[in-house]
C-alpha cells in the first residue's frame, strides 16, 4: 500500500513539475543555448541561408580596441548603474526610515509611492519624454529654461537617470523598508536603557542589520540596470554614439541594423551577461563577508 501511495505522490509531483520544467527548457534554456551558438558564427537570416562558423571572431572583433564605441557603452552603462543604483539606495532607505514611524495615512502614502514601479517602463519613458519636451515640456517650465533633454545633448543622460530614479526608488524602500522592520525592537530598548544616542544606534544596529536586505537590493537593482533598455530607447532612439547609447541600446542597433550580421549583437549579449553576472558575483562575496563578520562578532552587528 505503501509503494502504491509512493508511486501515486511521484506521478502527482511529475505531473506538476514536468509541464513548468518543460516551458522553462522551451522559453528560456533552448533560446540560451541557441543565442549562444549564434555568438560564434556569421549568420544574417535576410541574405543567408545557415550560419557559417567563424569561432571566436566575433568576440575578439567587439574587444579589439579600435572598436571604441563598445567601451563607450560599457562606460555609459557602468556610470548609469553606479549614478541610479547609488541614488534609488539612499532615497529608498530615507524614505524607509520615515515609513517605519507609525503616523495617520502611512498605508496610503506607501501604495501611492508604489506606482512608478508597478507601470510599464516604456509607459513611463513615454510619460517623462513629455515632461522633458523642450517645447512643452513641465520640466523646463517649472525651471525657466529651454534645457535640450534629448538626443545627443549630455542632459539626455540625465534624463535617463532621473527617470530611472523615479521608477525604481520604490522597490529600495520596500527593501529597506523590510530589513528595518526584521531588526528585534528588544536591541533599540537596551540601547535606549544605556543611554545609547540616536547616532550610536543608528550605526551600529539600523545600518548593519538592515545592510543584507539592502544589497541584495542593490544586486538586482545593478543586474537590472545593465539591461537597461525600455527608458533609453523610448526617450532617445537606438541610435550609437549617444550619451544615452547603453550596451543593450547598442546591441538593439546593431542587432535589427538589417545588414549586419547577428552574430556580433549575439556575442555582445554574452559579455553583458558576463559583466552582470560578475558583478553579482563581487556584491554577493561582499554580503557573505558582512554575515560572517556579524556572526563573528555578535547579533547588534557592531563587527560589521
Amino acid at each position: 500500500m505503501s509503494a502504491v501511495r509512493a508511486l501515486s505522490d511521484r506521478s502527482v509531483r511529475n505531473l506538476c513539475v514536468m509541464p513548468a520544467l518543460g516551458l522553462l527548457i522551451l522559453f528560456n534554456v533552448f533560446p540560451l543555448l541557441a543565442s549562444f551558438a549564434l555568438s560564434f558564427t556569421d549568420f544574417n537570416p535576410i541574405i543567408d541561408t545557415k550560419p557559417v562558423f567563424t569561432g571566436l571572431a566575433n568576440y575578439a572583433g567587439l574587444l579589439d580596441s579600435p572598436r571604441q564605441e563598445v567601451w563607450r557603452a560599457f562606460s555609459r552603462t557602468g556610470a548609469m548603474v553606479a549614478v541610479t543604483v547609488g541614488l534609488e539606495t539612499i532615497l529608498g532607505f530615507c524614505v524607509a526610515l520615515l515609513l517605519r514611524r507609525a503616523f495617520k495615512g502611512r498605508g496610503l502614502f506607501t501604495a501611492i509611492l508604489l506606482i512608478p514601479m508597478m507601470l510599464s517602463p516604456a509607459v513611463m519613458g513615454s510619460f517623462w519624454r513629455y515632461l522633458f519636451n523642450v517645447d512643452y515640456g513641465l520640466v523646463d517650465w517649472l525651471l525657466d529654461a529651454r534645457l535640450a533633454w534629448d538626443g545627443s545633448r549630455p542632459l539626455s543622460f540625465w534624463a535617463v537617470v532621473i527617470a530611472e530614479v523615479w521608477m525604481w526608488t520604490p522597490f529600495m524602500m520596500l527593501l529597506s523598508l523590510a530589513g528595518l522592520n526584521a531588526i528585534p525592537k528588544t536591541l533599540y530598548e537596551a540601547a535606549e536603557v544605556d543611554r545609547a544616542g540616536n547616532w550610536f544606534r543608528f550605526r551600529h544596529i539600523t545600518l548593519p542589520l538592515a545592510a543584507p536586505m539592502v544589497i541584495l537590493g542593490v544586486v538586482f537593482r545593478a543586474m537590472d540596470g545593465f539591461r537597461l533598455f525600455d527608458t533609453a530607447m523610448v526617450l532617445n532612439g537606438n541610435l550609437e554614439g549617444q550619451p544615452t547609447t547603453f550596451v543593450s541600446v547598442l546591441l538593439h542597433a546593431r542587432g535589427f541594423g538589417g545588414s549586419r550580421s547577428l552574430g556580433e549583437p549575439a556575442a555582445l549579449a554574452y559579455l553583458l551577461l558576463i559583466a552582470s553576472l560578475a558583478l553579482a558575483s563581487l556584491v554577493l562575496r561582499y554580503l557573505d563577508h558582512v554575515r560572517a563578520r556579524r556572526g563573528a562578532s555578535g547579533f547588534t552587528g557592531r563587527g560589521a
